[in-house]
């Protein structure tokens, strides 16, 4: 029997925040951003029209701003010296780190010549301008398992 194990919300939103914010910081790299885990949470509702009654929408009301604290708790991401302003909402002067950089050039590994060979950058790149969960399913868990691995 083949049952197929769906990702749970908490999980799913998670992935999804962190493909926004990684690409994001990849293209301002190496310019530090500030970034608004209200917006980022904003827009993954409204390209994955998430109703308000939904697991994944009650999730985004705290995922965003864990998610990202998460990413720099584990080094993907670092807070840059700079001023801090009060009137800025969320996180300032973020950049990825050398390490979360490099992980997102990279390609996963495979012996199986059928899977997709972009980076990982450039899959959540295609997710997120295509909204296409499944990406950040399959790309983020395993960038993050790999990154801790690595540390």
């Amino acid at each position: 029997m083949n049952s197929v194990v769906s990702t749970p919300p908490n999980i799913k939103v998670f992935n999804q925040v962190a493909a926004k914010v990684l690409v994001q910081l990849h293209d301002s790299f190496p310019t530090p951003v500030n970034i608004d885990p209200l917006v980022v949470g904003m827009d993954v509702v409204l390209e994955e029209e998430y109703v308000p009654e939904s697991a994944e929408y009650k999730h985004l009301v705290t995922a965003a701003e864990a998610t990202i604290r998460f990413l720099i708790d584990e080094n993907f991401v670092r807070i840059a010296h700079g001023p801090q302003y009060l009137e800025v909402r969320g996180f300032q002067n973020i950049v990825l780190t050398s390490k979360g950089f490099s992980l997102l050039q990279r390609t996963p590994e495979s012996i199986d010549s059928t899977v997709d060979r972009r980076s990982y950058f450039e899959r959540f790149k295609s997710l997120t301008a295509s909204g296409a969960k499944v990406v950040a399913s399959e790309a983020v868990g395993p960038l993050i398992a790999r990154f801790l691995g690595s540390g």
